[in-house]
C-alpha cells in the first residue's frame, strides 16, 4: 500500500498549496465561494446519482438479479460523494470526476482491468469431472456415532 502516505501526507499539503494559490490569486471570498459552490454542486449530484443507482439496484432486486454492476458503481458514489464533502479543489475535481456517469463508468472498467490482472484465483479439485475415478484406496464401510461411555465399554473389551 505504497499510495496510503500519499493519501494521508501529500494530499493535505496539496490541497493547502492550491487553496493559499488560489486564495492569493482571486482573494479569500472568492475562494471560498469556489468551496461552497463545488461542495454544492457536488452534494446534488451525489444525491441524485446515489438514487438513480439505488433505483437500479433495488429494480434488479426485485426482478432476481444480482446488481453488481450497480453495486460498484454505488461505491464510487459514495467514494465521490466523501471526496466532494472534504474541503479542497484537487478532491473536489476527483469526486467529480467518479460522480459524472461517463467518467465514473470508464474509471470503473480500468480499476475492474488492473483488479483483474493482479487477482490470481487457484481451485483445488481432487476429482477432476464428475466421470474421474478416485485416486488412492477406497475403503468402504459404515460410520457410527459414539458416545463416551460407548468408547469406554470398546477400550475395556481390547487386549
Amino acid at each position: 500500500m505504497p499510495w496510503l502516505p500519499v493519501i494521508f501526507i501529500v494530499l493535505p499539503f496539496s490541497e493547502l498549496m492550491i487553496l493559499l494559490k488560489v486564495g492569493a490569486e482571486w482573494g479569500v471570498l472568492p475562494t471560498l465561494g469556489l468551496i461552497i459552490v463545488t461542495a454544492t454542486v457536488g452534494y446534488q449530484l451525489f444525491r441524485h446519482q446515489g438514487l438513480h443507482t439505488w433505483r437500479r439496484v433495488n429494480e434488479q432486486l426485485n426482478q432476481g438479479q444480482v446488481p453488481e454492476r450497480d453495486l460498484v458503481e454505488g461505491i464510487v458514489i459514495l467514494l465521490a460523494g466523501a471526496l466532494m464533502i472534504t474541503p479542497g479543489l484537487i478532491t473536489d475535481a476527483i469526486g467529480l470526476l467518479c460522480l459524472l456517469p461517463f467518467t465514473r463508468r470508464w474509471l470503473i472498467k480500468r480499476l475492474a482491468k488492473r483488479f483483474m490482472s493482479r487477482v490470481n484465483i487457484y481451485s483445488h479439485a481432487p476429482h477432476q469431472g464428475p466421470n474421474s475415478a478416485p485416486s488412492g484406496r477406497v475403503y468402504e464401510g459404515e460410520v457410527a456415532a459414539a458416545n463416551e461411555q460407548s468408547v469406554k465399554d470398546q477400550q475395556k473389551l481390547e487386549p
